[in-house]
């Protein structure tokens, strides 16, 4: 049976009643079936919808390692399992879930014991690092060989983001995510601005949440913005200031400490001066704590989010009149870069079958299961062919977010840069919490950092 019939075949069955947040929600804590990390017997975690199973004769059993097991996530993976199954005779392959963390933690303990699993889940950020420590097979021969795959139709950054600093591709893009800014535009009526208009530079952000702000005597009942909210951190400010690079420059030198950070650093910290730091407390313990976030609530007029809050905001408030803006620019004509993540698929090393492991991440990433996963969970995807008037991107606010993908920079560490975050950032942190000056806590940093790389 042909794909897209296939996939045409599964959107007729309503499998859930809503989607849940994308890659970056509370999925990752879901539990697995495996608990001593071996290899479960194929077809254990699908027997009641895998009816084929009897009959799949001499097919070579393979399976697929993630961590995405919520009731709303995992049947749609098997799903498409059992599209791959369906599209062909050779191969079968199976789902296992396994817990956020561990699954990974499992993966390279599979491939030092020289038993891997076939295709495997992983971060997108972190390829580079898994190519250079042996623990991936390249994906080159099998590119070069098949030349329907499209891996040319993918944003070239994520790509990039897969390619090892040998040149040789390791893995394919499986989702990602970018960050906007959601913003309430009755509240935006109401304070008379514009709806259709939003901010497009820091300074008009900063003007524009002075005026949605509600005060009752010296407490809030409304907070326009507050940079650090949400999902985003000062990392995102200085990642947009500097163009994508965040803490250092393109040929690798350390960056920390320049006048571009101590004004990002000023920004940001003006308005904590401004609503003060009981105000930014009490709203990060409401995020923090479970509770219904401040923006679903309409106590916060914008807010940081990436691009999986979508479906959130659909379970929490779905009646909420709110727009999506691409990250203001730092000056005009700066550009409206943002740090983002995602997920990719990819084959460990070692593993027993590369050629099927192959043939289901080609199919997982195509383009018409892609379009399959997006509509069905949410999620983003890396590939630039997608139809305008498909069922995604028709919608609104998937379109505007989906603008802001090419202009989203994946966090890519070097490898002779690995961990350096873990000394520099308790330092910075120093100085968002006024323990030190803007200016030491960046100079400290900056120093920490070349004595890492010494």
């Amino acid at each position: 049976m042909a794909m897209k019939k296939l996939i045409a075949a599964a959107l007729a069955v309503t499998l859930l009643g809503s989607t849940l947040a994308g890659c970056s929600s509370g999925d990752k804590n879901t539990g697995g079936t495996d608990s001593t990390g071996a290899k479960t017997e194929a077809g254990s975690e699908n027997k009641e919808s895998d009816d084929k199973t009897a009959d799949s004769g001499d097919r070579e059993k393979l399976e697929f390692w993630g961590w995405w097991g919520s009731e709303a996530r995992k049947p749609v993976l098997e799903e498409a399992v059992k599209m791959f199954n369906e599209s062909q005779e050779k191969y079968e392959v199976t789902y296992v879930n396994l817990p956020w963390g561990d699954v990974f933690t499992k993966n390279i303990a599979q491939i030092a014991a020289g038993n891997p699993t076939d295709i495997m889940a992983n971060t997108l950020e972190e390829v580079r690092f898994r190519a250079e420590q042996g623990q991936v097979e390249s994906l080159d021969d099998f590119l070069k060989k098949d030349e329907g795959t499209g891996a040319d139709s993918f944003i070239e950054q994520d790509l990039d983001a897969c390619t090892g600093e040998d040149g040789s591709v390791y893995a394919l893009p499986f989702s990602v995510d970018t960050r906007v800014i959601y913003y309430n535009k009755d509240h935006f009526t109401e304070a008379g601005l514009d709806p259709e208009n939003p901010p497009k530079t820091w300074d008009e952000l900063k003007e524009a949440a002075y005026k949605l702000e509600k005060k009752n005597g010296d407490a809030y009942d409304r907070i326009g913005f507050l940079p650090l909210l949400g999902n985003g951190g000062l990392d995102t400010w200085v990642c947009n200031a500097n163009k994508g690079q965040i803490w250092y420059d393109e040929s690798g030198n350390p960056s920390v400490d320049t006048d571009i950070n101590k004004d990002v650093f000023k920004w940001v910290d003006e308005f904590t001066q401004h609503y003060g730091s009981s105000t930014y407390n009490e709203m990060s313990a409401a995020f923090k704590s479970g509770m219904q976030d401040p923006f679903s609530s309409g106590k916060l007029s914008m807010l940081l989010q990436t691009s999986a809050y979508v479906s959130s905001l659909k379970q929490t408030n779905p009646d909420l009149n709110y727009g999506v803006m691409q990250m203001p620019e730092y000056k005009e004509g700066n550009g409206h870069t943002v740090n983002g993540s995602g997920f990719v698929l990819e084959i460990p090393k070692g593993a027993k079958n590369p050629e099927g492991s192959y043939e289901f991440i080609k199919f997982m990433t195509s383009k018409d299961m892609q379009e399959f996963l997006c509509e069905r969970l949410g999620d983003f995807s890396a590939r630039t062919d997608f139809d305008k008037d498909s069922a995604f991107l028709s919608d609104p606010i998937t379109a505007k977010i989906s603008e802001a993908l090419s202009d989203t920079k994946a966090a890519v560490t070097p490898n002779n840069m690995k961990g350096y975050t873990d000394i520099i950032n308790p330092l910075i942190e120093e100085g968002t919490l006024g323990v030190k000056s803007t200016d030491d806590a960046l100079a400290n940093a900056q120093k920490a950092f070349q004595d890492f790389l010494k």
